[in-house]
């Protein structure tokens, strides 16, 4: 790993954008996917990116992680903490923060992929890297589907989509899930056709014991 995350994940947080506004968020992404050798496709659905990596014949795999942050006031008193200002989709004035963990996410699907480009000789298939704006505003994953994403990457034969959550350290938590609709996780959408999701979100629609994830430690 030569990407430092950690400094990645700081910067991330420290500069926080609403939806369909994270042109920063959107240049940095492009910037490492282009660098580990991925073809770059920008402006997928006003800021979206996403990067494919083919590695000769095999499944196509999607991994995705969602880039906007919400209007919230952070009030952490970290030494990275947002203190940004943007203007939401009424034209008010609102703090931005990252307080749902898109920046962790973006920062670990740069991870992700940096490891995957570099091992490249122990798999086989097509990598698609993709960073969606506006899952809290909703509307992110269709708006790209809708400019044209299939027009410009394979249609995936599995997506693996991430959320954060206040589980223990060392802990992970894992559930296959396929609507009909093709949603999961509230506003965050994931890919038609199907979507086994590798995540730690709960769908509002299902019940107690369905929303909880199978929880492995390692």
């Amino acid at each position: 790993m030569t990407i430092d995350l950690e400094k990645l994940y700081k910067d991330l947080h420290a500069h926080p954008e609403l939806s369909f506004q994270e042109t920063r968020t959107a240049g940095i992404a492009a910037g490492y996917l282009e660098d580990l050798g991925f073809t770059v496709h920008r402006n997928i659905g006003k800021t979206g990116v996403v990067g494919v990596l083919v590695n000769g014949p095999g499944p196509v795999v999607m991994l995705r992680a969602d880039m906007d942050a919400l209007p919230v006031k952070e009030a952490t008193g970290l030494d990275y903490a947002s203190t940004a200002v943007g203007v939401d989709h009424e034209g008010k004035d609102m703090p931005v923060m990252h307080a749902c963990g898109h920046d962790v996410h973006v920062s670990c699907l740069v991870g992700a992929v940096e490891v995957l480009a570099s091992q490249r000789d122990e798999w086989q298939g097509t990598l698609i890297a993709l960073f969606q704006p506006a899952e809290e505003w909703g509307g992110g994953a269709e708006t790209m589907v809708a400019d044209g994403l299939y027009d410009v990457v394979p249609k995936p034969d599995v997506v693996l989509g991430q959320h954060v959550a206040p589980f223990p350290a060392g802990w992970f938590g894992m559930r296959p899930l396929s609507l009909p609709d093709g949603s999961a996780c509230g506003p965050a959408s994931p890919w038609r056709p199907l979507i086994p999701s590798t995540s730690l979100c709960m769908d509002e629609g299902a019940t107690d014991r369905a929303r909880r994830p199978l929880l492995i430690r390692y």
